[in-house]
């Protein structure tokens, strides 16, 4: 058996450069580099957390007084100068146009019973979602009133708030 001859060292070709380079890892300065570039990585401050607990902690009220029908207590969630939207209504400002709104709905409803569906805490807002059921008074109808709640918060407090729902199920 012949052996074979050795023609030495291989010549790198263009094709055979490329594909060992995209092997290789990047040299470590490069590395460093790129690292230094990226944004420092944001962790919640102490502060920052007691607010989203606080936050958390108010979502939680504003349900225990809305299935509880403690009027008092969720007049006492609002500030001074809270604006209130209902679907279809002109917004109401203050905590007199809250007691009135809490007197109509009082008025045209014999029995209503409300369950979340899902609250969501974010920034400065609190988003419940909820599923009435509800007995009107003049004509006996009882309607599911499926409804989006959103509360903006500042100091601890409701200082707006948007109802949605279909306003045609509370029709007679």
């Amino acid at each position: 058996m012949a052996k074979s001859k050795s023609k030495g060292p291989r010549k790198a070709t263009k094709t055979s450069r490329a594909r060992t380079a995209a092997r290789k890892p990047a040299p470590r300065r490069r590395a460093a580099k790129a690292t230094a570039k990226r944004a420092p990585r944001r962790t919640p401050t102490a502060a920052r957390a007691r607010g989203g607990d606080a936050m958390q902690a108010l979502a939680q009220r504003i349900v225990d007084v809305t299935v509880g029908h403690d009027d008092d207590a969720t007049l006492a969630l609002y500030a001074d100068d809270v604006e209130s939207t209902e679907m279809g209504q002109p917004a109401m400002r203050g905590i007199d146009a809250i007691r009135q709104k809490f007197q109509m709905w009082r008025g045209m409803t014999s029995h209503a019973s409300f369950r979340p569906k899902s609250v969501l805490v974010d920034g400065n807002a609190i988003v419940i979602e909820w599923v009435g059921t509800v007995t009107l008074s003049s004509s006996g109808k009882t309607v599911t009133l499926d409804e989006v709640a959103v509360h903006e918060i500042r100091n601890g407090k409701i200082v707006r708030e948007r109802f949605y729902y279909d306003p045609s199920q509370l029709r007679p």
